[in-house]
């Protein structure tokens, strides 16, 4: 009895002091996001069951969190939680870092290198990139792309982003195998699917007179079951006083399956308030005479008001187009509006 009482007391002055002896600062976290709602009127296209009249949302709540050590380096990371109403709810990334004059080590669920080239940049709840005009036009659609990530999307991997040197800065990315891109702790096996995935990018950027200009070259590499898959992407982005230029190709070779995707964009700032872009989109598939060839082209015309406290309201006027070797083509057009609210 006394040695239990005994014990019961150490136990009790040890969690008193490891409390006492606790940082009384603990990581800084910051809770952001998004919320957009839109309505529009698109097509049936090929789909019969749709209706032309359609209402989306799209939303994100992100948690980071950031602690400069004692040290000089700077522990921080970024959770990033799906909004929608939908089944596949969840947390699209979850990743940690370190950085310090050494550059930024990165871990976790995020994108492999060759995604940090860059896109396009416009205005408008229909962009090319991802082709949001599928959303509102039925029918088979090559995705319109950018990222060259080979099928490693979010799972978990290794990045190393150098310090900028001059105006040089690059990152390189390894993942092991895709069997953790899951959220939470439900993993899958690792008995196939993507592996020895290599991601490595480059970017030269600076300024020129009042201009500002930045060219970025990617490439990866991973193995699909045995087949090894490869691309590259280039991205260009110029900005002149209220008028931004960025450009964009993309390519990746899967198997017997060869895709090339490429875009272009201007956006201009009307006033301090109202901004309009215009965007151009073309995403081919070369299915190595299989008879399944693809080939999808977008224009997107698009209008942000800033309305203040994070809050937009935008606008877009699109046209999609498909050429496919199988399947009935598509050519319609729609007009989407609606509000963006970043918080």
């Amino acid at each position: 009895m006394v040695k239990s009482k005994l014990l019961a007391s150490t136990i009790i002055v040890a969690a008193a002091a490891a409390v006492t002896a606790a940082p009384v600062s603990a990581a800084k976290l910051k809770l952001g996001g998004y919320y957009e709602q839109w309505v529009g009127v698109g097509a049936k296209g090929s789909g019969s069951a749709l209706n032309t009249f359609d209402v989306k949302n799209d939303s994100e709540i992100n948690f980071d969190f950031k602690q400069k050590l004692k040290n000089g380096m700077t522990v921080g990371g970024r959770m990033e939680l799906e909004g929608n109403n939908q089944t596949s709810t969840g947390y699209d990334e979850s990743s940690m870092y370190v950085s310090g004059s050494f550059g930024k080590i990165q871990l976790g669920n995020n994108d492999p290198a060759a995604s940090y080239v860059g896109s396009v940049k416009g205005v408008g709840p229909v962009g090319i990139v991802k082709s949001d005009a599928r959303r509102w036009v039925g029918g088979t659609y090559q995705v319109i792309d950018n990222d060259n990530d080979l099928g490693m999307g979010d799972a978990q991997k290794i990045t190393y982003f150098t310090p900028k040197m001059g105006s040089f800065s690059g990152a390189i990315s390894y993942m092991p195998d895709n069997s953790d891109g899951a959220s939470g702790d439900s993993y899958t096996s690792e008995t196939s699917g993507n592996s020895d995935g290599v991601s490595a990018m480059g970017k030269i950027s600076g300024k020129m007179g009042g201009s500002k200009y930045s060219l970025a070259v990617g490439y990866s590499t991973v193995d699909a079951s045995g087949t090894d898959n490869s691309g590259w992407n280039v991205g260009v982005n110029v900005s002149a006083g209220k008028n931004t230029f960025t450009v964009f190709s993309n390519n990746e070779e899967s198997g017997t399956t060869d895709n090339t995707d490429l875009g272009a964009a201007i956006k201009h700032k009307l006033s301090k308030t109202d901004t309009v872009s215009l965007q151009l989109g073309v995403a081919e598939k070369d299915a190595a005479g299989t008879g399944s060839d693809q080939e999808t082209t977008v224009i997107t015309a698009g209008y942000s008001k800033n309305l203040g406290g994070g809050v937009s309201f935008q606008g877009s006027i699109f046209n999609i187009e498909t050429d496919n070797d199988s399947g009935t083509n598509v050519g319609d057009m729609g007009v989407v509006g609606g509000f963006k609210v970043k918080f």
